[in-house]
């Protein structure tokens, strides 16, 4: 075993390791002398920011800026100090007014027996500017050829017409317009589209969009495209009070004409209006066709086009129905008998809600202000106000009631 030690030094070694913990430890305990020690590149935190925001102001230069600290104290405190033990700290709540500011700052650490000796630079400088809002007006930009047998209006429609932007006063003071770029050579019919855009300065350059905000990120695009020649044929319906309008539909034939006239005056037009029609005159006529005479515009011929085009709609989606309401359901009046002991109402309405319904459904009444004043006996005939209740039903027709003024009843004194 000796000559395992002695062959491989081990009470050497061990000495050396013993020696030097010594001395460490002598250092550690007579260290007295006051050491320095420099941190370099600390970053700095701002407070006040909101406070600045809400003065409409903002930083536009100088947030980023770092410092370096020389901190001093003893030599074992210095060895608990490190770069994220630093709080680097300055105000802006007191500005209220654009300019370039040298602002103190003050320096944190939390290491006991470690003390701020220095720093660099002495002043943070910062750079404050106004926030401001301002209206950019949008530059749309077509690229491209729509395909053969088709032409493009050049009234194109953008919404909105200009972006509301806002940031610091000096860079939107360089904002001239919000340049959108739309593609039309794929283009074969009326297209709307969302299309973003970029803040151009007065040299057609991109600004720096950093600190600005936008209301709108994009703008709507509303491209209008013709097949040459070939234009649609369209109405104007007038729905029913309380259904849906996709209760009834209508075909037009024939749904297209082709006209003739020049590119530019082709391009205006974007379809052939017949006119307008009441779905509830319709009905009351018991029609489901009407014939109405194709107008075209001003400055366009047509060789085959018909001079009147027929619209069929179906009203198959609808059910009417007839309730026989018993004078027990009417809404009394007060002062005032019904004389009709029911009425035949009709409804109609979308199927599904038509087959549910039941006379509880349907009020009877009528307004007495109309009416003039009745002796006892006399009986009148009054307009009838019918309502139904139930959602996507109509009463149809108008109806009348008789009435008679109600006998009131004298109790004989005792």
């Amino acid at each position: 075993m000796m000559e395992w030690i002695r062959k491989h030094d081990i009470l050497t070694r061990v000495l050396s390791v013993l020696v030097a913990m010594m001395l460490w430890l002598y250092v550690v305990e007579n260290n007295d002398e006051d050491t320095t020690k420099t941190y370099r590149d600390i970053g700095i935190q701002i407070q006040g920011l909101d406070t600045l925001r809400e003065n409409g102001m903002t930083i536009i230069d100088g947030a980023d800026t770092t410092v370096d600290v020389t901190v001093i104290g003893k030599w074992d405190a210095l060895l608990n100090v490190r770069q994220d033990k630093f709080l680097i700290t300055v105000d802006v709540s007191n500005i209220t007014a654009p300019g370039v500011y040298e602002l103190q700052y003050t320096v944190g650490t939390n290491v006991d027996g470690a003390r701020v000796a220095d720093k660099n630079p002495r002043l943070i400088t910062l750079t404050i500017d106004r926030i401001i809002n301002k209206s950019v007006p949008v530059d749309l930009e077509v690229t491209g050829s729509v395909p053969d047998g088709y032409l493009l209006d050049d009234n194109y429609v953008v919404s909105p017409t200009a972006v509301e932007v806002q940031g610091p006063e000096s860079q939107l003071a360089n904002i001239e317009t919000a340049h959108a770029t739309v593609d039309v050579s794929d283009l074969k019919q009326t297209s709307t589209m969302k299309v973003s855009y970029t803040l151009l300065d007065a040299q057609g350059q991109p600004v720096d969009m950093s600190r600005i905000t936008a209301e709108e990120a994009a703008v709507s695009v509303t491209i209008q495209v013709h097949k040459a020649g070939v234009v649609p044929l369209v109405l104007d319906v007038t729905g029913i009070p309380g259904l849906p309008d996709s209760a009834v539909t209508y075909t037009i034939d024939p749904a297209n004409v082709e006209i003739k006239g020049t590119p530019e005056t082709l391009a205006t037009i974007n379809s052939i209006n017949l006119g307008s029609v009441g779905l509830a005159a319709l009905l009351a006529q018991g029609q489901t066709e009407v014939t109405l005479p194709i107008i075209l515009p001003n400055g366009v011929t047509s060789e085959n086009a018909p001079a009147e085009a027929t619209v069929t709609f179906d009203f198959s989606h609808l059910e009417e129905k007839t309730l026989q309401i018993p004078v027990e359901q009417f809404t009394a009046v007060e002062g005032y008998e019904f004389v009709t002991q029911s009425l035949e109402v009709r409804l109609l309405g979308v199927e599904q809600a038509v087959s549910a319904l039941t006379t509880q459904d349907v009020t009877v009444t009528f307004d007495p202000a109309k009416l003039g004043e009745l002796a006892e006996g006399e009986r009148a005939t009054v307009t009838a106000v019918v309502t139904c209740g139930a959602d996507d039903v109509v009463v149809l027709g108008k109806y009348e009631l008789t009435v008679t003024p109600a006998v009131v009843e004298v109790v004989p004194e005792e």
